[in-house]
């Protein structure tokens, strides 16, 4: 064999990439296959011109690969999506994301780091607690938590985080997203890339493009061909016409043609893209620590706003926190109480945020940090306020979602702000990992602990039948999670005229539209102003949406709803 012998310019770029490579070891993202990591960083950092920091070639180099289980991602996408956004399927999607998240690592080698492993643990019980409520709100953020957990995942998978502070994760994290953007056309990229590299590839694939341009010329030829001989033979036109007509009609020109179509995309396009961001390697290069602003800054503003606050915690503890036997003339002590907790709740939320600004911009400094430590104090006395002027509001007008909320947030606050208070004593602590940690363990209680079905319950148990038509309205308008708790109790219809004349006089249907006065007696129709006449509407309307559900829109909270439902009409 011949030896071959490095030009100059093949050595001095194989020396750039061993640099490059030795100076960022956190960015270095390549195969960890030895016999292949050099030469898939030479060539790709020919591609870069020189870029300081290589792309990790294996997608590039494995495009059938990834793009066979993109395609096959897409369409569990399409089958959990379709016309179902609660259903079964909904947990069954989350475990296939990270199913091709494990896929990604294992192709490029790296392993699963046992610190990560409860981000898996928290996205896959978020997903089992979306089956669990039918709260559209829950959902929702179930949703966004499942893809900031598996986002986190991924990237301290990826990269070494650990000298990374809880701001720049978030910056990072927003980084990703953008790069995801760009990153759609990738597929395309790699594999026009992937078919110059490889000729007998191409080949292939030739093969496979007039095969591709054959069943496209093809198809409407056989769609035309067998209407017509359907026409001609009623037997063929029973066994087979039969057959491609409902492939036309449900197929080919359904209406819901787009929606399929608009998921296969969203789900390829989606984990292609944040698969292929993750190979950039373009993570930002932070700043040291020593080139922080001067603490004086921080001293100054700090020095300004703790006065104010202390001034604030002193009436805090002499007219609130004192039951209001020293209250100004004119001021009752539930209007005292029942005002200003949602203002105290953003300036909660705003002294978090400027602590952990103040310990990642400024300087480390005792005088600083005592600053830091007397604002923190400050703030949970604001927290205390806030939550105790919420729970006197919440026994003079009860529960309501937002005011569950708030509790659960203010809960959440305390905890978050123990985190900012450690990271003040000590600067290695991790606060971004804590912060995680406590933000992902009080929303499963949240999320598992159907805020709807506790509503119901207080409410329905601290009025019992005293309650108005008004409240049974608000109750019968959350989701179905408050069934169970509100088929427990019975009242008599009330079509008194003087319902009659408070409420308009109308009777509603199930979607609550005007259809003309009927019988008391008559279920079908509801008078507006009768609380049992809401609670069965309700109830109709709960049946309604469980009927036609399947092994794939089975959703646990509508079940248990219509089983509550089904034992009132019994």
């Amino acid at each position: 064999m011949e030896k071959h012998n490095e030009s100059a310019p093949e050595k001095s770029l194989r020396q750039d990439v061993k640099d490059t490579v030795n100076r960022n070891p956190e960015h270095a993202v390549i195969n960890r296959n030895p016999k292949n990591k050099m030469n898939q960083s030479l060539e790709h950092a020919a591609v870069c011109q020189g870029s300081e920091n290589p792309i990790n070639p294996v997608m590039r180099d494995h495009v059938p690969y990834f793009m066979g289980i993109s395609l096959l991602y897409a369409l569990c996408f399409t089958i959990a999506f379709y016309k179902n956004f609660i259903g079964l399927t909904f947990p069954l999607i989350t475990a296939a994301t990270l199913a091709v998240c494990w896929m990604f690592l294992k192709k490029n080698e790296i392993p699963w780091h046992r610190s990560n492993w409860w981000y898996l643990g928290g996205s896959l019980l978020l997903g089992i607690s979306t089956v669990l409520t039918a709260n559209e709100f829950v959902i929702f953020f179930n949703t966004a938590g499942i893809l900031l957990l598996i986002t986190v995942f991924m990237i301290r998978q990826v990269y070494d985080g650990k000298k990374w502070n809880l701001g720049q994760y978030i910056c990072n994290i927003l980084f990703l997203y953008l790069c995801m953007v760009p990153e759609v056309a990738s597929p395309f990229i790699h594999y026009i890339n992937y078919r110059k590299k490889d000729k007998k590839e191409e080949k292939k694939n030739q093969n496979t493009k007039y095969i591709f341009m054959g069943i496209l010329i093809g198809l409407p030829i056989l769609l035309i061909a067998t209407g017509l001989l359907s026409s001609a033979d009623q037997i063929f036109s029973r066994f087979v016409g039969s057959v491609f007509h409902n492939f036309q009609k449900q197929i080919v020109f359904s209406p819901n043609l787009f929606l399929i179509i608009s998921l296969m995309l969203m789900g390829f396009f989606g984990i292609y893209s944040f698969l292929s961001a993750l190979t950039q390697n373009n993570m930002p290069e932070w700043k040291k620590k020593g080139n922080r602003k001067n603490p004086v800054t921080a001293i100054t503003f700090l020095s300004m706003i703790t006065a104010v606050y202390l001034i604030f915690c002193g009436i805090q503890a002499v007219f609130l926190f004192t039951g209001g036997r020293l209250l100004p003339e004119g001021y009752t002590y539930s209007e005292y109480a029942h005002q200003g907790f949602f203002q105290l709740l953003v300036l909660c939320i705003f002294n978090l945020i400027l602590v952990v600004l103040c310990l990642a911009v400024f300087q480390k400094n005792r005088m600083l940090n005592v600053l830091l430590l007397v604002f923190s104090g400050c703030t949970y006395i604001m927290i205390a306020s806030s939550a105790f002027r919420m729970i006197l509001y919440i026994s003079v007008y009860h529960l309501s979602f937002l005011r569950i909320l708030v509790l659960w947030f203010l809960s959440m606050l305390v905890v978050l702000m123990a985190g900012a208070v450690l990271h003040v004593i000590k600067e290695k602590f991790d606060l971004f990992r804590y912060c995680t940690a406590v933000v992902t363990v009080f929303y499963l209680l949240f999320s598992f602990g159907r805020a709807d079905y506790i509503i119901a319950s207080y409410n329905m148990a601290q009025v019992g039948t005293e309650i108005g038509y008004e409240d049974v309205a608000y109750l019968t308008s959350l989701s179905a999670d408050a069934v169970p708790a509100l088929s427990r109790y019975e009242f008599a219809h009330e079509h008194s005229a003087e319902n009659i004349y408070k409420y308009g006089g109308y009777t509603e249907d199930v979607y609550g539209t005007v259809i003309g006065l009927k019988s008391e007696g008559n279920r079908d129709g509801y008078v507006s102003g009768c609380r049992q006449c809401k609670l069965e509407q309700k109830y109709r309307q709960v049946l309604e949406k469980a009927e036609g559900m399947n092994w794939r829109t089975f959703h646990f909270s509508r079940y248990w709803a219509a089983k509550a439902a089904e034992k009132y009409f019994r």
